[in-house]
C-alpha cells in the first residue's frame, strides 16, 4: 500500500455543491458469491429457473422509498437503499460473519435483486466506515452493480480500494474522497459526511439533502467525549441540521437494550498501560485488526515502557500498513516490526506482539500461539497475554478454547471479563437518545440489529413522545414510502430477500440454504453412499449395490447395517421399477426414501443418502 497517500492525491475533487435547499416541510420537490438458486451474484437466472420477482410499484406521489438489503434482521450484512425519484443511493454494502451452524460458510453478502435492472439509475454507493460488515462485499457487489461511484472518507475509501485491490478491480472502480462536512451533488442530491465516533476513525454518519428533506443516516456510532487518537462527534452540525429540520433518521441500534452512555476509549488505555508496565516477559495484545485507535494506545504504552512491537497477522500488517501511510498510526522508525527469524533477539521484557485471533478463528495468529502451532511465536512461561476484545455472540467456545490453551501453555492471560480492557464501539440507549435529541427527527427507523435490538430503539422512542406512525420497524426487503408531504407508510409490497453465501475460492461456491443444510445433516449424522449397477434395458439389478459410509457406524454394527441397506436398497428400487418408474430422479428418489424410513426406525438418525444408479 506504499501508493495509498499518492492515490489520495490524485483524486478528482468532487463537483462543487449547489446552495441547500432548506427543509422537508412544505416541500414537494422529491470471491464469487453464489445464490441459495445456483446463480452466481448480479445474474440473471437461467432458463428454467424463476425469473426475478417484479418491481414494486410505488404510489403516484412517493417521492423517496427506503429500503433495506441487509442489517435489519441481523448485526452485519448492511446495505440500505434510498431512492429520490429516479435516483438511487446505496450505503454501505457489508458481510456478516456466519453462524456456528454455517458449517464452512466464509461469510454472507446483501442480496441486490431488487437493484437489477436499475443499475443506471444508482448514483452512488456511500460508505459510513472501514468495518467489514460495512464494505466487506465490495469486490462481490460493485461488479454486479456495474461499478457505481463510490464516495467515503480517507481511511474508509482506503480500506474499500484495499479490498478492490484483492480482486484487481481498482482499475473500473470509482472511489471519490470526501472530507467531513462538504456537500456534494451527486444527481438529485447532496451528500454530507459527519464526524461520528466509533471503534475505528473516520467513521460518520450521512446526510442526504434531498428535495423532500433531510435523511441522515447515522452509521454506527457512540458520543465518546475523550476519544483517543481523533476528535469527538460534530455535536455542533448534527444540532444544526435537528433545527433546519430532518426528515428521516436510520439509527443504529446494536446497544439500544444497555442503559446509560457508553464508555469511552480512554478508560481503555490507563488499563493497557499498567498491564504492559507491570509485565515481566513479553506481552502480546490481541484486538479486532480495525480498531486503530486501540493499537495506538498499544504501540504509544509500548514506546513509553522502551519495547519494540512485533505485527502477527495478514489483516493486522495491512491495516497498520495503510494506518501508517494515512497518519492514523504514529510510530517512530524501527518502532514497529513484522514478526519473523530474529525476532528473538529483542529481550522479552522489551517485547510486545500484537495479532490477530481475539474472536478464537482457527487459523488466526493468536489460536496458533495457543497450540503450539505458530511458526515463529511459541509461548514462554510468564508472557503476558490480554484479549483486548468481547467474544462476538457465538464465538465465546472458540474464545474459551484458545484461553484454555494459552493456560496451559504457561501464559497469563488477561480478558475484558476481569479488567476493562474492552469497550463498545456502538451508543447505549443514552447515547442513541442525544442523537434522536441533537437531530430531532420527523421519522425513526431503528437499523443495524436483531429484531430484540431494533424493538428497544424503537421503545426509546416512544418514550420522548414519538407517535407508532412515525416510528418504523422494518426487515430486509419491506420498503417505506415518503409522499411530498413528508408522511411515510410502510408498501404493501415488498422484495423477497435470500441469503446470498460465500464458500471458498471455487466457481461454484455452494448452494446458500441447500448447502448449509447438506452440512448440518451430514455432521449431526454422517453420509451413506449406495451405488446400484442395473441393466440398461431390463433395469434390472446387476449383483448386490456397493455402500459406502462415513460418519455413520462403525465396528461390529456396520456389518449389520450394511447388509440391511444393502436389502433395502434393493427392495425399494425394484418396487419403484414393478411400479413402472424408469426416470432416474424417481428410482433415485425411492432408495433415498427407504433408507430414510429404515435409519429413523433403526437408528433414530436421519444421515445424508447418496444414491448412485450406473446402467451397465
Amino acid at each position: 500500500m506504499k501508493n495509498i497517500g499518492d492515490w489520495l492525491k490524485a483524486q478528482p475533487q468532487p463537483q462543487q455543491p449547489r446552495p441547500q435547499g432548506g427543509g422537508f416541510q412544505g416541500r414537494n420537490r422529491r470471491r464469487r458469491g453464489w445464490r441459495g438458486d445456483r446463480r452466481p451474484v448480479g445474474q440473471h437466472p437461467p432458463a428454467g429457473q424463476a425469473q426475478p420477482q417484479q418491481q414494486p410499484v410505488a404510489n403516484r406521489d412517493t417521492k423517496i422509498r427506503a429500503y433495506p438489503l441487509g442489517g435489519f434482521e441481523q448485526v452485519g450484512r448492511n446495505c440500505f437503499v434510498i431512492e429520490v425519484d429516479e435516483d438511487i443511493y446505496i450505503i454501505d454494502l457489508g458481510l456478516q460473519f456466519p453462524d456456528e451452524d454455517m458449517l464452512g460458510i466464509d461469510y454472507l453478502i446483501p442480496d441486490i435483486t431488487p437493484l437489477k435492472g436499475k443499475e443506471n439509475r444508482i448514483k452512488a454507493v456511500i460508505f459510513t466506515h472501514g468495518h467489514l460488515d460495512h464494505i466487506g462485499a465490495v469486490q462481490h457487489l460493485l461488479p454486479a452493480l456495474k461499478f457505481p461511484q463510490c464516495f467515503g472518507t480517507k481511511l474508509t475509501m482506503a480500506f474499500v480500494k484495499k479490498r478492490l485491490e484483492e480482486e484487481h478491480l481498482t482499475g473500473k472502480s470509482q472511489l471519490n474522497v470526501v472530507p467531513y462536512r462538504q456537500k456534494t451533488r451527486i444527481g438529485k442530491v447532496e451528500v454530507e459526511f459527519l464526524k461520528v465516533t466509533h471503534s475505528i476513525p473516520d467513521s460518520a454518519a450521512v446526510a442526504l439533502h434531498t428535495p423532500y428533506g433531510v435523511i441522515v443516516h447515522t452509521g454506527d456510532y457512540k458520543f465518546d467525549l475523550t476519544p483517543m487518537n481523533e476528535a469527538p462527534a460534530d455535536f455542533q452540525r448534527l444540532a444544526e441540521l435537528g433545527e433546519k429540520g430532518v426528515l428521516a433518521v436510520i439509527g443504529d441500534s446494536t446497544n439500544a437494550q444497555k442503559p446509560g452512555h457508553s464508555k469511552s476509549e480512554a478508560e481503555i488505555s490507563q488499563t493497557l498501560l499498567n498491564l504492559i508496565r507491570d509485565a515481566k516477559g513479553r506481552v502480546i495484545v490481541s484486538t479486532f485488526s480495525s480498531l486503530l485507535n486501540r493499537l495506538q494506545q498499544v504501540i504509544e504504552h509500548s514506546k513509553t515502557f522502551n519495547r519494540k512491537v512485533f505485527i502477527s497477522g495478514r489483516s493486522m500488517e495491512s491495516n497498520i500498513e495503510i494506518a501508517e501511510n494515512l497518519g492514523y498510526i504514529k510510530a517512530p522508525r524501527g518502532l514497529i516490526r513484522k514478526v519473523g527469524p530474529g525476532m528473538e533477539k529483542v529481550p522479552d521484557n522489551e517485547t510486545v506482539i500484537i495479532t490477530t485471533g481475539s474472536q478464537g478463528e482457527e487459523m488466526a495468529g493468536l489460536a496458533r500461539i495457543g497450540l503450539g502451532t505458530h511458526r515463529h511465536i511459541a509461548v514462554k512461561k510468564g508472557d503476558t497475554v490480554i484479549l483486548s476484545s468481547n467474544p462476538i455472540i457465538g464465538n465465546e467456545r472458540s474464545v474459551a478454547k484458545v484461553i484454555n490453551n494459552l493456560h496451559l501453555q504457561g501464559a497469563i492471560v488477561k480478558t475484558n471479563a476481569e479488567l476493562a480492557l474492552h469497550v463498545t464501539g456502538h451508543g447505549n440507549a443514552e447515547d442513541i437518545l442525544l442523537m434522536h435529541r441533537l437531530l430531532k427527527p420527523k421519522h425513526i427507523i431503528p437499523e443495524h440489529g436483531e429484531p430484540a435490538m431494533r424493538t428497544a430503539h424503537a421503545d426509546l422512542a416512544r418514550k420522548i413522545g414519538y407517535p407508532e406512525n412515525q416510528i418504523h420497524l422494518m426487515a430486509n426487503g419491506e420498503i417505506l414510502e415518503f409522499d411530498s408531504a413528508g408522511t411515510a407508510r410502510k408498501s404493501k409490497q415488498k422484495f423477497e430477500m435470500h441469503d446470498v453465501i460465500i464458500d471458498g475460492k471455487g466457481g461454484a461456491a455452494g448452494e446458500g440454504q441447500r448447502v448449509i443444510r447438506d452440512r448440518q445433516i451430514m455432521s449431526k449424522s454422517g453420509a451413506v453412499i449406495v451405488v446400484l449397477r442395473v441393466y440398461a434395458e431390463s433395469k434390472r439389478i446387476v449383483g448386490d449395490p456397493d455402500i459406502l459410509t462415513r460418519g455413520l457406524v462403525y465396528g461390529s454394527e456396520q456389518d449389520t447395517i450394511t447388509r440391511e441397506v444393502i436389502e433395502r436398497s434393493k427392495k425399494a428400487y425394484q418396487e419403484a421399477v414393478d411400479r413402472g418408474e424408469t426416470d432416474r430422479k424417481a428410482l433415485k428418489r425411492a432408495i433415498v426414501g427407504g433408507l430414510y424410513r429404515y435409519f429413523d426406525k433403526k437408528l433414530d438418525r436421519e444421515p445424508m443418502v447418496i444414491p448412485f444408479i450406473v446402467e451397465v
